[in-house]
């Protein structure tokens, strides 16, 4: 699937179907099993949800704050071409089928340990929020506003792409967390509630 090329409406009905598929595969599952790691270097299915909440909430403010007309114009969102080629970059990233490594941004780095239990309850109200939001957009006027990256300040891209992004971020983190749930000692694997069908658009 080409993240880049989708459109608002596939991006909302995608969104919608994570917030089902969240809910059915972790929304079972107690505080001991959302902060179990499998080693030091992994992360939990609870920070991997608190990884998203913080780098969502960035980016609807970015966006929002880009289509108000009330962030700052910077020089990198007037040059010619640039924000599109970042853009589909980004988004191509981040889809779930690419096996590379990133390190998240300080800004939405997950606590270390004891994250709530209740965090994939509001993972779940704010991706809601977000199908919500998607639906009010005009697609003409998401994909010319352009928005500035709130993690690097010279990195721009339109705000269709920026909510291609968001999609395409959430599915790659989801992905992670039921390899999680998959690992070797994770506590009472056999009893959690598992949707192993994707994301279908």
């Amino acid at each position: 699937m080409d993240y880049a090329a989708l459109s608002l409406a596939d991006v909302r009905a995608g969104l919608d179907e994570v917030a089902r598929q969240t809910q059915s595969t972790f929304g079972g599952l107690n505080a001991g099993q959302l902060n179990w790691r499998p080693d030091a270097t992994r992360w939990s299915v609870a920070q991997c949800f608190e990884h998203l909440l913080l780098a969502n909430r960035l980016m609807f403010e970015a966006a929002d704050g880009a289509l108000k007309g009330t962030a700052p114009r910077t020089i990198w969102q007037r040059l010619p071409g640039f924000p599109g080629m970042f853009g589909r970059m980004l988004v191509r990233s981040q889809a779930p089928s690419n096996a590379r490594r990133f390190t998240a941004s300080p800004q939405a780095q997950p606590a270390a340990s004891g994250v709530a239990a209740d965090i994939i309850q509001r993972f779940v109200e704010q991706d809601r929020d977000a199908v919500a939001r998607v639906h009010a957009l005009d697609e003409r006027i998401a994909a010319r506003t352009i928005m500035t990256s709130p993690f690097i300040k010279v990195i721009t891209y339109s705000v269709l792409d920026g909510w291609r992004l968001v999609f395409a971020h959430d599915l790659r983190h989801i992905e992670q967390a039921r390899r999680v749930t998959q690992s070797p000692g994770f506590p009472n694997a056999s009893l959690m509630r598992a949707d192993h069908r994707g994301v279908a658009l």
